[in-house]
């Protein structure tokens, strides 16, 4: 994949916002953390998404559309969106945690295993998103059947009171909608994308929860299932396609049952939806009082990454 270059931004005001730093880079659009007064006179922080120009005008259609359906604790909110110098932004909101991907790296960094009843805890809560966004509806009660295809690190986001977020709809698809990549074209971060999306097929809950089984490998076993550092793009595909995994001992075997059954090459083999994954996952926790509380969470985040609510 060709690497991501950052564009110049023309002003630090978009309409009622003030740029004040860039956070997330990506191909559809630049993050940047801003500032608006609202409605009551304070002053708020925003994630502004500004969509870079080549972006075509119905992309971001389906993207606005879609969030405006969704309204869930466990899906970032979106606040409004707009145009300005000729470039569309969607105001979401911020959430001062970061994501993720941060909090991974930060461990790496200091050399600490993630405490598996977090990355637990971090997966169920996910999940709570995912089983929203799987069952969805129209106003009327049609099916959306709404498949996010980016589920990855980067898209998780912590609250400052340590809520977990699943976000950027980017690429989701829609079969009522008719919106997403389609078919024969792949969505997605690479190293998260389930064996059939590789091979162009299109995303579906069973791909949307082997992203997850990806994410709950990493921070239960301490490393990515099929990436490591060097690997070329085609290795790694190859390795997604073989699905060859081989769990540590040093993890709990209920645990590695879960990750080997989410992680399964054939679709029909994994777990059926976002509940059924999250099932063993609660029993888990439970049987282990492993459940950490909100306390429990924000405590970790600020050890983490220095995050404080």
């Amino acid at each position: 994949m060709q690497p991501v270059n950052a564009i110049e931004v023309p002003s630090r005001l978009y309409g009622k916002y003030l740029v004040r730093s860039r956070v997330g880079l990506g191909g559809m659009a630049e993050v940047f953390l801003a500032e608006a007064v609202d409605a009551h006179g304070d002053q708020v922080q925003v994630a502004l998404k500004l969509m870079r120009p080549e972006v075509p005008e119905e992309k971001i259609a389906d993207e606005v559309d879609l969030m405006g359906l969704l309204s869930h604790p466990n899906l970032v909110r979106m606040l409004e969106h707009g145009r300005a110098f000729n470039r569309h932004f969607i105001a979401l909101e911020f959430l001062i945690g970061g994501d993720l991907r941060q909090v991974m790296e930060a461990h790496r960094r200091a050399m600490a295993g993630f405490p598996a009843n977090m990355g637990v805890h971090v997966v169920i809560e996910v999940l709570r998103g995912l089983a929203y966004l799987h069952t969805a509806t129209t106003k009327t009660g049609t099916a959306l059947s709404l498949i996010h295809s980016d589920v990855n690190p980067a898209n998780v986001f912590f609250s400052g009171q340590g809520a977990v977020k699943l976000g950027d709809f980017g690429v989701a698809s829609s079969a009522q909608l008719d919106v997403g990549p389609g078919e024969g074209i792949a969505a997605g971060k690479l190293s998260y994308l389930a064996p059939e999306q590789t091979r162009g097929e299109r995303g579906s809950v069973a791909s949307d929860l082997w992203s997850v089984g990806v994410m709950l490998h990493e921070m239960v076993v301490g490393y990515h299932p099929f990436q490591d550092e060097g690997a070329s793009e085609p290795e790694v595909m190859n390795r997604i396609r073989a699905g060859k995994l081989s769990i540590p001992d040093y993890v709990d075997k209920p645990l590695a049952a879960v990750i080997q059954r989410a992680l399964a090459v054939d679709p029909k083999v994994r777990y059926r939806s976002a509940g059924e994954l999250a099932g063993p996952l609660f029993t888990w926790a439970l049987d282990r009082n492993a459940l950490p509380s909100a306390d429990d969470v924000r405590e970790w985040l600020a050890g983490a990454v220095g995050i404080v609510g």
